[in-house]
């Protein structure tokens, strides 16, 4: 079953402009109901797409594409919000799948560049940054961009934290090989 969602921007009776506006419409729009649909290619096999009732154009991803390609390609949206419109591609971008489509514009969205923000960026949690590490702790409030040739000394000297912090705060990194994926947001601070 498919619902039509109203845009906080229809709601309000303006266009959606900013960040701030475009987080809360994230939030009611994630209250929403279940907005399956489904999608069957030879190729993809039969899938649950979860998107904006309102999308006007998607992208068939393919094989070798990353949340960054596809955004690097469109050069419209910021990552943050291309997983708000697909939801099923996660925080991490591990669920994006190769032949099936994801929206890739609403009549709703403004962007503002950047679609990444440069490598070494620090940026609170309320940006929700993506892609991130996998199993970032939950009271996370501060991430930094890695970048290439980043080591995770370099992260934790220039934020200011220990070693085991940043390991217990982001357990997916190896412990005894520490190394952090270049292009994936990083948790370098915690809520008290």
């Amino acid at each position: 079953m498919q619902f039509s969602l109203l845009s906080f921007a229809v709601l309000a009776g303006a266009a959606v402009a900013s960040p701030l506006a475009a987080e809360l419409q994230i939030e009611q729009r994630a209250a929403a109901a279940d907005n399956c649909t489904q999608y069957t290619s030879v190729a993809a096999g039969s899938v649950c797409i979860h998107s904006p009732s309102d999308c006007t154009a998607t992208y068939l991803v393919q094989p070798d594409d990353t949340c960054g390609s596809i955004g690097a390609i469109y050069n419209n949206f910021t990552l943050s919000i291309f997983q708000y419109w697909n939801p099923d591609i996660g925080k991490t971008c591990f669920g994006l799948q190769a032949y099936v489509p994801v929206c890739i514009n609403t009549p709703w969205y403004t962007f503002t560049p950047p679609v990444q923000e440069p490598e070494g960026t620090v940026e609170a949690d309320t940006s929700n940054p993506i892609p991130q590490m996998p199993n970032i702790v939950s009271n996370c409030n501060n991430f930094e961009l890695a970048g290439g040739g980043y080591t995770v000394d370099t992260i934790v000297a220039s934020n200011n934290i220990s070693e085991d912090n940043f390991l217990d705060w982001n357990p997916y990194i190896n412990k005894t090989a520490p190394v952090a994926w270049e292009g994936y947001w990083v948790c370098v601070g915690v809520a008290a």
